[in-house]
């Protein structure tokens, strides 16, 4: 669900603020991640039944081209979003030693970034509008956060040496990965470049 809130500020410019809260979203890098982990049942099935919260916070400045002006009409929309997700669950799996585990994983990412948006926006008579939002494709910055709870004393210390290793091998481009397993935490935390595209929204706005 969005909520935006929308200000005329001069005769052809206006400024924006949207708010998103979306409650069941894919791991992002999933189809990477399925790849890489193709005979892998335990990570696959984690991979498929991750699912994040997410919360996004996009400012914007338009600028209508129109006769009419603000915030009638086709508009260019440079904006900034900040995005925050999160999830908990459960994960099992198998280490070499052939006895079952099952963790506890909490993870969040967290980003920004920018980009230029187009759209155009309708007067459905005198205080309601149609928004049609066209395209807005964008970059940025994000990092992430996984931590792990499990007992895991009776592996070796080799294989916790592995663990970290298969995490830290994980391909995804441009990322950096670090992985610390200890006797009873996994911690992996990722950083790198994101993109992105707001396409095709449509609105439905009050005028006041």
């Amino acid at each position: 669900a969005d909520l935006q809130y929308e200000i005329a500020t001069s005769r052809h410019q206006s400024f924006a603020i949207g708010i998103g809260y979306t409650p069941k979203v894919g791991l992002p890098f999933k189809d990477a991640l399925l790849d890489q982990f193709d005979g892998n049942d335990d990570a696959r099935r984690a991979i498929e039944s991750t699912e994040f919260t997410k919360f996004t916070i996009t400012p914007e400045y338009r600028f209508y081209f129109g006769k009419k002006g603000a915030p009638i009409g086709f508009y260019i929309a440079p904006f900034a979003r900040y995005t925050h997700m999160s999830f908990d669950q459960q994960y099992k799996y198998t280490p070499s030693n052939n006895v079952p585990h099952e963790a506890n994983i909490k993870g969040k990412f967290s980003g920004i970034g920018g980009g230029i948006g187009f759209g155009t926006q309708f007067a459905l008579g005198k205080h309601m509008t149609f928004d049609w939002y066209i395209v807005g494709p964008f970059v940025g910055a994000m990092k992430a956060n996984f931590d792990g709870t499990d007992d895991m004393s009776d592996l070796s210390d080799h294989d916790k040496a592995d663990l970290e290793r298969d995490i830290e091998d994980v391909d995804l481009p441009l990322w950096t990965i670090d992985a610390t397993v200890g006797n009873n935490t996994i911690n992996a935390k990722l950083k790198g470049p994101f993109v992105g595209i707001r396409a095709f929204g449509l609105s439905l706005g009050y005028r006041f």
